[in-house]
């Protein structure tokens, strides 16, 4: 063959080469643009007056008394496309410790999901609940949990379908395998929804339940429901910010006194806070639970469920946009009878200061 040809070519297969290697280095940067890197971590101090026990009970957060902790250390990855999306978040510490499913501590989420057309989208994995008022602290007012907020879902596993009718409504039903559960613990599904309603840039109105079987497979099945409504506030102006739940639950064949008829939950919290500037903001919340059937809370020493109240006045300094020191007091007085504190009483006090930072 001619020379020249063959030096030609050479040159097309190095042009192809290099062509090709662009574009794969092009997809790779395409695809590599589209995942959002996040971490988070919260560590705390945190002290009570209820003496003989070293985890504070009623605790959803800063769970160790007298000891300097590590409430989370998450690192997410999310994936965002126009049609396809995912998100895995890992996390390590005394939330994923104490709260979470022990044979999986370690994931807080790990779902995909895909749109088969405009506004809709189909996921499924691990989730955060869709229930509730309170999250995980980064996205709390406070550093420690309602009474309400702690008797609620933190995770589930499952699908769910949500579509995104405009500006002001949005809508989700969901099907997964229980309360609080990775794993099933019986044959049953529970099915959840979730309706959101922003009427304007000041409010945000939120509706969810979870119903189903939740009785363990050697159990009666009995049919639970709890319901959520979840409003937040915040002022034009950016100086007040407010939160606000109630909680409904129910399970059928659950009266302590009569276990052939239905036992009920109840549960609301307010928090207020005021931004007192940039860097400076007080936060007050109270909260009401009453499960005296146990549905949902441990059955006390006294023979019945969890009843009581709760005061927490917070004040957070944010030394940069994205980092907070936080420092807490709250007070908790449970029903007269439920004396499971220190020296015989039912009332105890807490204190807290913690530090967190989001990247």
């Amino acid at each position: 063959m001619n020379p020249n040809k063959l030096l030609l070519l050479f040159f097309v297969f190095l042009f192809s080469v290099f062509s090709l290697r662009a574009q794969e280095k092009t997809a790779v940067d395409k695809f590599l643009g589209k995942i959002d890197l996040s971490v988070y971590a919260d560590a705390y101090y945190g002290t009570n007056t209820d003496k003989t026990s070293p985890l504070r009970k009623f605790d959803g957060m800063d769970i160790v008394r007298n000891q300097f902790r590590l409430n989370i250390a998450q690192l997410s990855l999310q994936y965002n496309d126009l049609w396809a999306r995912g998100n895995v978040t890992l996390q390590y510490g005394d939330i994923p410790e104490y709260l979470w499913d022990t044979k999986m501590p370690n994931i807080q989420e790990a779902n995909i999901g895909f749109r088969p057309f405009k506004n809709f989208w189909i996921d499924a994995g691990y989730f955060l609940s869709h229930l509730g008022a309170e999250g995980l602290l980064k996205d709390n007012l406070l550093n420690s949990y309602s009474l309400p907020a702690y008797y609620e879902p933190l995770y589930q596993s499952g699908i769910k379908a949500s579509y995104n009718f405009g500006d002001k409504f949005g809508a989700a039903v969901h099907f997964i395998n229980g309360f609080n559960l990775i794993e099933d613990n019986n044959q049953d599904k529970s099915a959840g929804l979730e309706l959101n309603f922003y009427p304007n840039e000041m409010f945000e109105f939120t509706y969810s339940n979870l119903l189903g079987n939740e009785m363990p497979a050697d159990e009666d099945s009995k049919f639970s429901m709890l319901n959520n409504l979840a409003v937040s506030f915040n002022s034009s102006s950016g100086m007040f910010e407010a939160l606000a739940g109630i909680d409904l639950g129910l399970r059928e064949k659950s009266l302590l006194s009569d276990t052939m008829k239905t036992a009920y939950s109840y549960g609301a919290l307010l928090s207020v806070r005021y931004n007192i500037s940039e860097h400076f903001s007080t936060t007050l919340r109270g909260d009401f639970y009453q499960d005296l059937n146990g549905i949902y809370s441990e059955i006390q020493p006294n023979g019945t469920g969890v009843k009581g109240n709760g005061l927490t006045l917070g004040f957070e300094y944010r030394p940069v946009k994205n980092g907070y020191i936080r420092l807490e007091s709250r007070y908790l007085r449970l029903d007269d009878a439920q004396k499971v504190f220190y020296d015989n009483t039912n009332e105890r006090v807490d204190v807290t200061v913690s530090m967190g930072f989001t990247y």
